[in-house]
């Protein structure tokens, strides 16, 4: 029977981490009656071995008609990225 060592395998982080933390979605009603959406993503950045920063990435800004087209502007801008 073979066994693991625990101390070396608790210090390895996981293995490809996705970069984007999480989006953040704008939503603002214009005075046409129509809407502004945008899109931004937040990204963890390494800087040395052990330190990160967070960085904020504009995705997607569209003017739109309606709630259907501002989800396929936020759909279209999370699922490029991917």
């Amino acid at each position: 029977m073979t066994q693991s060592n625990v101390s070396t395998t608790a210090t390895r982080g996981p293995e490809n981490i996705p970069p984007i933390q999480f989006y953040s979605v704008e939503l603002m009603p214009l005075a046409d009656g129509r809407l502004s959406v945008g899109v931004s993503a937040t990204l963890c950045e390494p800087i040395d071995d052990d330190d990160f920063e967070l960085v904020n990435m504009d995705m997607a800004s569209a003017r739109v008609g309606t709630v259907e087209e501002a989800l396929a502007v936020i759909r279209d801008a999370i699922t490029s990225v991917h």
